[in-house]
């Protein structure tokens, strides 16, 4: 490979020579991908918390083991016999990781049980949701946020992205908020302390790791209203609770709990559960785009775990990440110098390198794969860029990547008809995170331009290129 160094590029220096970064750590690399010239590189192969630009890695691993076409399945299962208008033995409901298994594919279960003209149900509703292992978070994602949004855990049965909706409205001053869980569920419970107030929203909510409580408090303006997503504990048993639930609305009555139940307790058995109803996701690179796009934490590590159980037969986060270090190594990328905990880029014990995201992009940009990638990156004003690089929209694809004290850029450029690959990666800055987001800007502008312009016009380097045969 010749590797060029533009040293051209020196108002990139001048951007990174600022007190914002004096005590930070990050690295750069941009790379030619017609020729593999490095345009620029600086700490290429050192490594940094890569936080959501390690979903570039998982997304890619996705798509080359399992395929653009690939979906998720879940299923319906009868166990038992019809006799009457009573179903003497069991509903199972069985996930194999769907991540976007909806109200609307639930309720498309309800439909079928009803037009079973079933009125009750002598056993239970078992749900079995052992193609992943019982793991349900990654190592290394902090204690403190595993109720919000963003961090839900992770279940091959999962349903309405395992969160609920708390809905919060203001009432009269002085008295308590109107709040609401959405969809009504009795699986998890409110406490309500929050009061409608004079002055701006000042919301606490929280659940406790071990329990589906919800606790609010502080206060809401007046004529105010909120919809906050909180993680719940166990999405499998809500979403055989919540099955229950409906099945019951609808008239049909079921006097057992819902429980869990495995595969081999199945094959055990005398009878055979009959499929009465299945749904199918959209096609992984539908999947892979809104993960990227939105930087979906659940899809990224329901993925990590889909490779584990198809590559290794063991729905784990150990044997996902194992499938991601195979597919480092494909990309030529020695997995001695990287360190992989999760999916998705939220935990902090990750650490690889800006050579280590480009070898990625280049490889699957030297792919059949590259269109289904490359759109699954976000563009300048949809998804996390959505208020970043204007003017962009026909020159930058790139993923984000932010958690504490990390801010990542990673994607592909198209400057003259040329396409380059790019990464950086920023650790352990003490300065508000926009002014990083700032720099980053102002790297991509430069290099753009100095692109458009320059053509590695010799005439205008301030030192004579260097040229190093590998």
């Amino acid at each position: 490979m010749i590797s060029l160094f533009l040293f051209g590029l020196l108002s990139l220096d001048t951007i990174l020579n600022v007190p914002e970064l004096n005590n930070a750590h990050y690295g750069i690399y941009i790379l030619r991908l017609d020729n593999d010239s490095v345009v620029y590189e600086m700490n290429r192969q050192k490594l940094f918390a890569p936080a959501s630009n390690m979903k570039i890695i998982t997304t890619a691993a996705a798509l080359y083991f399992l395929g653009p076409n690939f979906q998720f399945k879940t299923y319906l299962f009868l166990w038992g016999q019809i006799k009457g208008k009573k179903l003497h033995g069991d509903i199972i409901i069985a996930g194999e990781g769907d991540p976007i298994f909806s109200l609307k594919n639930l309720e498309q279960f309800v439909k079928k049980i009803k037009s079973l003209q079933i009125e009750e149900i002598t056993g239970s509703i078992f749900i079995l949701d052992d193609y992943f292992t019982d793991e349900r978070l990654p190592v290394g994602w902090s204690w403190h946020y595993l109720d919000a949004r963003y961090a839900p855990e992770i279940s091959a049965l999962s349903f309405n992205k395992n969160v609920v909706t708390v809905k919060i409205r203001a009432s009269q001053i002085g008295e308590y908020a109107n709040v609401a869980i959405y969809p009504a569920t009795d699986y998890v419970k409110l406490v309500n302390q929050m009061k409608t107030g004079t002055g701006n929203d000042s919301i606490i909510i929280f659940r406790k790791p071990e329990a589906n409580i919800i606790y609010l408090d502080g206060t809401i303006s007046p004529k105010s209203a909120r919809d906050i997503d909180v993680a719940v504990k166990d999405p499998g048993l809500f979403t055989g609770e919540y099955l229950k639930e409906r099945l019951i609305a609808e008239g049909i009555k079921i006097p057992h709990r819902v429980e869990r139940i495995k595969n081999h307790d199945i094959l055990l058995s005398q009878n055979t559960p009959v499929i009465i109803d299945s749904t199918l996701s959209p096609p992984l690179f539908e999947i892979i785009k809104e993960t990227n796009t939105e930087s979906e934490n659940l899809y990224a590590e329901i993925l990590l775990k889909t490779l584990g159980a198809q590559r290794y037969r063991e729905g784990s986060f150990n044997a996902g990440l194992t499938t991601l270090k195979d597919f480092l190594n494909t990309c030529g990328v020695d997995t001695v110098n990287v360190s992989l905990w999760d999916g998705s880029g939220l935990s902090k014990h990750n650490l690889v390198s800006p050579l280590t995201l480009v070898s990625v992009l280049k490889f699957i940009y030297h792919s059949r794969l590259y269109l289904d990638f490359y759109i699954s990156l976000p563009e300048p004003g949809k998804g996390t860029l959505k208020f970043r690089f204007n003017g962009f929209s026909d020159t930058l694809r790139a993923k984000t990547g932010a958690i504490q004290a990390s801010s990542c850029l990673s994607g592909y450029l198209k400057i003259n008809d040329t396409d380059y690959a790019f990464s950086m990666l920023f650790n352990n800055f003490t300065c508000p995170s926009k002014k990083i987001l700032s720099i980053q800007e102002k790297i991509i502008s430069a290099i753009i331009e100095e692109l458009r312009t320059n053509n590695i016009r010799n005439s205008k380097l301030k030192y004579p290129a260097e040229v190093i045969q590998q």
